[in-house]
């Protein structure tokens, strides 16, 4: 009884913050809502407005904005969603619980195909079960692997003081965690067993192990065009794999021929950017190839502070 009072309660807070104008106040109002609640609340269901659906874990905290306000980074998200097209191919290194993975379906189209990666069981299990929610999608493929620099058996670390998603390959500065063992793999390996000649767009976010991703990616370099990279490049997750954002920057200049945009996901814009400078912690990044079309330049222009 208590536990479907609850989910009443939270239905209720749901419509209103995800449909009212006003956004003052609508993190407080969510927030004491699930101060509120004595159950866990693992599995809500929710259908948002672009037709996607979710079933919700409001226990990690990270899916909170996804189920009261229908976002979840929503200014990457926009701009993802621009710029991949029907038909193309997409690899979600990353994934968790499937939001850029099931964008990725969605605008890609039946034509399409989405390749994403997710080692941590919990976070996968949601995957699968928010992938199964899509329908008959035979062009989603998921994997409960890590991507990286080579063939072997790592350990990935959990921290109970931090959401699912900052689980990773380094153990943190004495910070507390459990680890498990899981599979990794260069994504070369993988496109040339699954035979995936050409991918459009890359989205990654592995707390700091992008350079390993990278270094068994080179497939990725040696197309006629590289693909669209959405990268998180962030100093405190870089620091513990001994390397700063501004060597991802360095490693993919000299694989290919590359522009960076930093994006502001306060203001809503992307800005241009050589390197980060000494002081600055480092941003979501999208790594535009040189060759882009004209089409998907455009949209980086509509974003880009002039």
């Amino acid at each position: 009884m208590r536990q479907r009072i609850e989910e009443f309660l939270l239905r209720m807070v749901r419509l209103y913050t995800s449909n009212t104008p006003i956004k003052k106040g609508k993190y407080r109002m969510f927030q004491t809502a699930l101060a509120a609640c004595a159950k866990p609340h693992t599995s809500l269901p929710l259908k948002l407005k672009d037709g996607r659906r979710f079933l919700v874990n409001l226990t990690i905290g990270m899916q909170d904005s996804v189920y009261f306000v229908g976002e979840y980074e929503r200014v990457l998200t926009e701009i993802s969603a621009k710029l991949i097209r029907p038909g193309d191919t997409c690899v979600d290194v990353g994934a968790n619980f499937g939001w850029y993975t099931s964008l990725m379906a969605m605008m890609a189209g039946p034509d399409g195909n989405v390749h994403a990666f997710e080692p941590m069981p919990q976070s996968f299990a949601e995957l699968e079960q928010n992938v199964a929610l899509m329908g008959d999608r035979t062009n989603v493929s998921i994997q409960n692997l890590a991507l990286g620099d080579r063939l072997d058996t790592v350990k990935i670390h959990l921290f109970p003081q931090l959401t699912s998603g900052h689980a990773s390959l380094a153990v943190g500065a004495g910070a507390a965690s459990t680890a498990f063992d899981c599979k990794m793999v260069p994504l070369d390996n993988y496109l040339q067993e699954n035979e995936v000649e050409n991918v459009d767009f890359v989205k990654v976010d592995i707390e700091g192990a992008e350079l390993m991703f990278l270094k068994g990616a080179r497939r990725l370099f040696e197309q006629r065009v590289p693909p669209i990279f959405l990268m998180e490049m962030a100093v405190a997750s870089t620091a513990h794999f001994g390397y700063h954002p501004n060597d991802l920057i360095d490693h993919m200049r000299n694989l290919g021929a590359f522009e960076f945009f930093a994006a502001d996901e306060i203001r809503g814009t992307l800005r241009a950017i050589s390197r980060f400078g000494p002081e600055e912690i480092g941003a979501n990044v999208f790594c535009i190839p040189r060759q882009l079309p004209a089409d998907k330049r455009e949209v980086i222009n509509s974003y880009k502070i002039k």
